[in-house]
């Protein structure tokens, strides 16, 4: 049996040069005050369940992470321009940052939670929604380049921005709220890297990569209905309308619905009128 780390690990203590070096890169916004959390003014239902959503954000964050890395590997290989790789670079340390604030914030609500069973806090290994990069062929990288980037940033930090400016609005709890608009203040980057880069990629693809691409976006629309929308489609919300007000206690939590509501939003409002923008209309029938 494979021993799966808690995400308490992404927090371990490695010495304090490296914890120096890393707050000087990293902490480049104010830290929330994460030991005001007063853990008694909430009951446990509601911490734990705050728990779970932060601990999957930390996850993700992570994920995306290796996924910036492993995209700047690959295009580093193609000797794309230093600006795309500077950009990338910037986008890596920031989502280490979002990896921590997840983290801390999961496990400051929820600290009595760890090594109990059913993995909230749990760290695999992150998934790789893609291929590995080919390695030589500079038109073949830029082609796995374009999907990657396409499904990272394109849709999934465009997705990020509006989930993350409706939980620093519902969220009722100071350090939460101050976690997602941290991490906020970066989607908007990270997304307009997604598709200015995507615009410097395409006009370089052939038609069987393009072909190749638009396949890939459809993909990614499933697997993140099936995540991001928590599998709700979209007939389902016909006649709902999204609320997003600061009501009762909250620790940065979204229901199903509020969750499945800006997803099909922001796909209909921002995604697809970009892609289109791109050329890449297709994609909206994949």
């Amino acid at each position: 049996m494979v021993d799966v780390p808690d995400t308490a690990r992404m927090l371990a203590d490695v010495g304090s040069r490296l914890a120096n070096i890393h707050r000087t890169q990293v902490h480049r916004d104010r830290w929330p005050e994460f030991e005001a959390f007063d853990r008694e003014a909430y009951p446990l239902p509601l911490r734990r369940a705050a728990a779970v959503q932060w601990a999957g954000r930390a996850r993700a964050e992570h994920g995306s992470v290796h996924q910036f890395t492993q995209i700047s590997h690959a295009l580093c290989n193609a000797r794309a321009p230093l600006h795309v790789l500077g950009a990338l670079a910037r986008l890596i340390t920031d989502e280490v940052r979002h990896a921590e604030l997840c983290a801390k914030m999961a496990h400051a609500c929820w600290p009595e939670g760890q090594g109990e069973p059913g993995g909230v806090f749990a760290w695999p290994v992150p998934h790789q929604p893609w291929p590995d990069p080919p390695r030589g062929d500079v038109d073949a990288i830029e082609a796995w380049a374009a999907e990657a980037i396409a499904v990272a940033c394109c849709l999934g930090e465009t997705l990020s921005r509006p989930m993350l400016e409706a939980i620093a609005v519902v969220a009722t709890c100071p350090v939460a709220e101050a976690c997602a608009r941290q991490i906020l203040r970066d989607e908007h980057l990270h997304a307009t890297f997604g598709w200015e880069t995507l615009a410097w990629l395409v006009p370089r693809l052939g038609d069987e990569a393009r072909t190749a691409l638009h396949a890939r976006i459809g993909r990614a629309f499933a697997g993140f209905q099936s995540s991001t929308a928590c599998g709700i489609p979209v007939e389902q919300l016909v006649g709902h309308e999204l609320e997003i007000v600061r009501g009762p206690p909250n620790l940065g939590t979204l229901t199903d619905l509020q969750y499945a509501t800006i997803f099909y939003a922001t796909i209909e409002q921002e995604i697809l009128p970009a892609l289109d923008a791109l050329g890449l209309a297709w994609a909206r029938r994949s």
